[in-house]
Parts: C-alpha cells; structure tokens; sequence
C-alpha cells in the first residue's frame, strides 16, 4: 500500500502535512461564518422597528427568550415594555399586541389593514406547498372568496340546519363516556374518546357523514393532524427565520412537512370524492362541503375546494378538542360550578328532556363556553397577520408587510380588562353587563376581519356537548387517590406550550350518571 501511495509521487505537503489543510478550512470556515454573523447583525439592526422592546442576540434574535411558553412570556414582556411591543425572531421584526383594548382598536378598528398572513418558509413551502387552510393563507381575491364561502356555511342559520348532526354525535359520544367507564365505576382519561368524538363532528358537519370505523383510519387522522398543529407554531422550525439552516442537506424539518403534507392529502381526496358521489346520487345530507359546491356565487378549483377541507378538520382538533378536555378537568376539580350549571340546565329541561341544542336556553352554559375559550385559550398566538398596509397607532407606526402578532393569552389575560379575578375560571363574568349575551369580548377566535369563520359553530358545538354532559353525569374523582394528583392550570400544566395548540395534561376522572334510568332512556329512544 505504501509502495503505491508513493508512485503517485504527490507534493510532500499533502503528504505531510494533512492538517494544515485542516486548519486553512478552519480558519475559511470561521472567517465566513464570522462575516455571516456580522452582515445578519447590520441587517437585524436595520430591520428593526423604532418601537421599544427586547433587544435580543445576533442571528436569532429574541427565539432563544421565548421557550419554554411562548404566549407567557410575550404577556411578561407586556407587562415590561407596554401593550404593543416589539420582538425580533431571526431578523424579522414583529409587532406584538397582548393588550385586549389595543388589540380591539387595531385589530378590529383598522380590521382592514390586518387582513394578511405572513409566509412562513417550512409550513407554506413545504407542508402546504399546494394548499393551505383559509386561516393560515396570504390574503388575495381567492382566499377572500374561500373565506365568504366558508362564513356563509357557518353562520348563525346555517349552524341552526347542523345541529341535527351534532345531536347525533354528542349521543353517541355520551353513550361511549357511559361504556368505558362502567357507568360512573371507573375513572378513565376522556381524552381520546373526545378527540374520537371531534373528528367525527368534524367529518360529519363538513361532509356529512360520519368518521368511518376502519382500523388505523382514527389514529392515523390524529396523527398527521397533530403533526399539522405542530408545523403551524409560530416557533416550530427555527429555519423559519434563520434561512442559513434551509441549505442543510439533510434537512429532517422539511422532509417531515413533506411526507405529512402526503399523508394529509390522501385522506382529505379521498373524503371529499365520496362526498361528491354521494352529492351525484342524491343521497348526501346537509353539510358545510355541499353548500358550498351548491352555491351559485362561488365555483372553486379543486385546490380551493382543498383548503376549505383543511381549515374545516384543522380547526375542530386543536380549539375544540383541547378546549372541552380542560373543561372536563376543570368540572371535575370545581364541583361548584358543576352544581351551578346542572341547576340552571334543570330550571330549563327537565329530568326526560336535555333539548334539542337549536338554541342556547341556558345563558349560565353559553358563559361556561366564553369563559372556557377565554381561560384556556388553546391557541395561545393566535395566527399571525401581515400589516397589508402602514398602521398608525398612537405614536406607534406599523409598516406595510410588518408581520403581528396577536397575543391571545395574554390579552384573555389582561387584568386591565376583565379584572383583578383574570386569572380565575369564572362564568359570571359573562352575565354581568347589559348586553353579555351578544358580545365576544375574547380573543381565542382571534380578532377582526381574519378572526376564525367558525367561531359560531364551535360555540354551537361547546354549549350542546356541554349541556348533554352535565345534563348526563356528574363528573367526580378517581375513587383511587393515586390518580388525583394532576392539576389544569392552564399556565402551569399546558403539554408542550410552545405548541401551536395548548393541550392539557391526562388525567381520571369518573362520569357518574345522575339519573340512570332516564339517561338509559334518551339513549334509547334517539
């Protein structure tokens, strides 16, 4: 082997002298990182906005500050620098509203100018490359016409015409709650049955039909769902604002939003192609996805029609599902509630009878779904905006293609607001104005012209699967003491905060039937 690497007769340096190779491609490596680090530092410099706020590291900005929670530590920040407020992430500046009456003035007042959504390099190139939920696109005369497609087959009428559908799933829900915990005997963690049950909502009032039961079909739903949240986190891929790390060949980030954008696609083809048969043969029933195909002012492409599917499946996991569990949770810890809205339920319906869900006749329960959506709020930051044009607020000026952010905790947090008693979970706060009853003074649906277009129908959907639970059960304890160790405070025991949606932590808990024989009849007779 020597023989033959010396008939290469090569330069005694390389040789030699391998490691001064080494160490010139060292000190080239340092030399180009070090000007990389300078010229990202001049930019950040230059991109930020003359708005006070922290001030942050070179490349990355404030990213490294905000971990573990996010949302939490933007409201701290407000506290600190003000209700509008500057961060930096990478090189981008963003303007931060985490004041509810701030957030109304511009959100709302100047809706117009916050009608955009910025583009994020791993959820809009690569997870969504060919579509993208209504919620999460740039605004353009498509997106408009999608998303008055969508509000119009969610509004106030239009939920009237599902609540048929949303019976029959909530029932059936209840019915399960009653089966796996031997009525009332065992204590058992809801939280797959109410994923379980949102999904089958959620395929029933966009395609109406129900979830089919095939094996895998559930748990692969929930999976590539929830890998979907997590792409949707504003900090969930940090080559999001450090475009360096893109040129990384072997870049997991992007080749997992790929394949799941895969596995999303099949079934989302596949549900809507059978709807569409069904639609030929007359055998359909009402449903969000027909009226829209049915409507005369809106002829979508398959891509559009796409979208709409995906912001409809989207949106029942990460706000209803996480919503209802921290609520079971909560009922469970603070039976005086329970008693609270089982009463006002009795002063309505009685003990054969748990209505029809047409209407919200129990004002207490419609306070119990805003104040739920207020204190948990599951999805902490909202989805950003992109200022469409410049804002003027005060002496604070926004710039056209600014991306904001809408702190939804922290403004659902703002004592100014609501209180000294924010930070407790407290219905009456709803009940105590003239007009409670109408208005939406929370930000978990975000705010203005771009806030969630199925706010109505989640509410819908909160308040009837609510009023069948508490009508049916009352929700106590582990009789195992073992089991009763876990809490559902929001800001201590959120699962992953940074997430996009904020999950509660499992838990036990035991649905105990307040009246057997007549739940075992409204079973059985519907």
């Amino acid at each position: 082997m020597d023989s033959e690497l010396h008939s290469l007769n090569l330069p005694l340096n390389l040789r030699a002298a391998p490691w001064d190779l080494v160490q010139s491609l060292a000190v080239t490596l340092v030399v180009l990182f070090g000007t990389y680090l300078l010229v990202s530092e001049v930019n950040r410099v230059r991109a930020r906005l003359p708005i006070k706020g922290p001030t942050g590291l070179p490349i990355v900005g404030n990213l490294h500050q905000v971990y573990p929670d996010p949302a939490e530590q933007l409201r701290k920040w407000g506290e600190k620098y003000g209700g509008v407020y500057q961060i930096m992430f990478g090189n981008m500046p963003i303007v931060v509203f985490t004041s509810m009456q701030a957030a109304k003035d511009v959100f709302v007042g100047q809706g117009g100018a916050l009608i955009d959504r910025p583009r994020f390099y791993t959820f809009h190139s690569q997870l969504s490359r060919l579509a993208s939920t209504i919620g999460t696109t740039p605004w353009s005369d498509s997106t408009k016409r999608r998303r008055k497609a969508a509000a119009s087959a969610m509004n106030r009428s239009a939920v009237t015409a599902y609540t048929p559908l949303i019976n029959e799933t909530s029932r059936d829900w209840i019915s399960e709650l009653l089966k796996h915990g031997a009525s009332g005997q065992s204590a058992i963690d809801p939280k797959l049955l109410v994923l379980h049950t949102i999904l089958d909502l959620t395929m029933t009032v966009n395609y109406g039909r129900r979830l089919p039961r095939e094996e895998g079909l559930f748990e692969e739903l929930l999976d590539v769902e929830e890998q979907v949240s997590g792409f949707r986190s504003v900090v969930g891929a940090l080559q999001d604002y450090v475009p360096l790390l893109r040129w990384n060949p072997v870049n997991a980030k992007s080749a997992h939003a790929k394949n799941t954008n895969i596995r999303r696609l099949a079934y989302l083809n596949r549900f809507s192609d059978e709807h569409k048969q069904q639609m030929k043969l007359g055998t359909d029933k009402p449903c969000i996805q027909g009226n829209v195909l049915r409507d005369p002012d809106h002829k979508f492409t398959e891509v559009e029609l796409m979208s709409i599917n995906m912001s409809m499946v989207s949106g029942g996991i990460d706000t209803l599902a996480n919503t209802l569990i921290w609520t079971i949770g909560t009922l469970a810890r603070r039976g005086d509630i329970q008693d609270t809205a089982y009463a006002k339920i009795q002063e309505v319906y009685d003990a054969g009878d748990w209505g029809d869900g047409r209407e919200e006749k129990v004002p207490y329960l419609s306070a119990m779904v805003k104040e739920s959506l207020r204190f948990f709020s599951v999805l902490r930051l909202s989805l950003p905006r992109s200022a469409l044009r410049d804002i003027q607020y005060g002496d604070i000026f926004i710039p056209q293609g600014t991306t904001v952010f809408l702190n939804a905790w922290g403004c659902n947090r703002d004592e100014s607001f609501f209180g000294p008693d924010v930070n407790q979970y407290r219905p009456e706060r709803w009940m105590e104005g003239a007009e409670t009853d109408l208005r939406l003074d929370h930000a978990a649906f975000g705010m203005g012209t771009r806030m969630c277009a199925g706010n109505q129908l989640a509410s819908r959907q909160l308040y009837i699967m609510l009023l069948r639970l508490i009508w049916s059960f009352k929700i106590e304890l582990s009789k195992d003491v073992a089991d009763n160790k876990w809490r559902v405070d929001p800001l201590q025991d959120s699962i992953e905060p940074d997430q996009f949606a904020a999950r509660p932590p499992a838990y036990k808990v035991r649905f105990v039937p307040r009246d057997p024989l007549a739940l075992d009849k409204i079973l059985s007779s519907q």
